[in-house]
């Protein structure tokens, strides 16, 4: 016997609307799930789930909802309300996933938090807490907690591409940089945690990027600017971080010459 469709409650969050209104639309027409997943090309298990609110669909997949569905406007409007909301809280999934990824690729502009030692990391958020100094406090716990996924019995495989002028910037006083490079260097001697740098005269990419493979293989991508930041899950969109992450890559250094570039800016800091 099926099991009845989960009750939703659309006064409840966008999420459960825009799952409603889609579960509606499809009814009307008669499909079964397994059809309007065929129409969209997905499976039907990603329509389950933004039916039943678990995983909202993202732009292009709206798209082709609205079109096959003949909504009229109302699926991307519901989508661009739940895109407003997740900027308010844009990094909460992407560390729930980070925390139980197989793999993590990255490229970043400053040293990344799961590399950061706390004097760094309150140096780098106190800009933002000048008048709450609990609250840059419990951020940097909370920062420095996300790191004790290295120590379990599984970690993940961390590859990072680090900007050069990360290790130069002096973020409170040069004895906070000098310690971070130190944990930089000691951390990279573990065999899952790899960082490159990119040298000055490469090209970048603004922001940063943050990509995901998920225990059971899922793929997922992460870009961050200032006080902004997107969550991708589409496969389209992951391809096209992919690709911007390959280009910076391929302009780093070397495992071995980034180890001596680490090296150089501490005795800079020392000075």
């Amino acid at each position: 016997m099926a099991r009845p469709p989960k009750e939703l409650t659309p006064e409840k969050s966008v999420e459960d609307l825009l799952g409603s209104k889609i579960r509606k639309l499809r009814l009307a027409r008669g499909w079964e799930i397994t059809e309007l997943a065929a129409k969209v090309f997905v499976s039907p298990g990603r329509i389950s789930s933004i039916e039943t609110a678990n995983d909202p669909p993202g732009r292009d997949l709206t798209l082709k909802l609205e079109q096959v569905l003949d909504a009229k406007g109302a699926l991307l409007e519901l989508q661009m309300l739940i895109r407003a909301e997740a900027f308010k809280n844009y990094a909460q999934r992407f560390l729930r996933d980070q925390a139980g990824a197989r793999s993590i690729h990255e490229f970043s502009p400053g040293v990344p938090g799961l590399l950061q030692t706390a004097e760094y990391a309150r140096a780098l958020m106190a800009v933002s807490f000048t008048d709450n100094p609990e609250g840059l406090e419990d951020s940097v716990v909370r920062r420095t907690e996300r790191q004790a996924v290295f120590d379990g019995g599984n970690p993940p495989w961390l590859w990072i591409v680090l900007a050069e002028s990360a290790l130069y910037q002096v973020h409170d006083r040069p004895e906070v940089m000098v310690k971070q490079i130190d944990h930089l260097l000691a951390m990279s001697e573990r065999p899952y945690i790899h960082v490159q740098v990119l040298p000055l005269d490469q090209p970048a990419v603004p922001g940063s990027i943050s990509l995901l493979t998920l225990r059971d293989g899922t793929r997922t991508a992460y870009a961050e600017g200032f006080h902004t930041g997107t969550y991708y899950q589409e496969p389209d969109d992951v391809d096209r971080l992919q690709r911007g992450y390959d280009h910076v890559q391929a302009g780093a250094l070397d495992l071995d010459a980034s180890v001596q570039v680490m090296r150089n800016a501490r005795r800079k800091h020392q000075r």
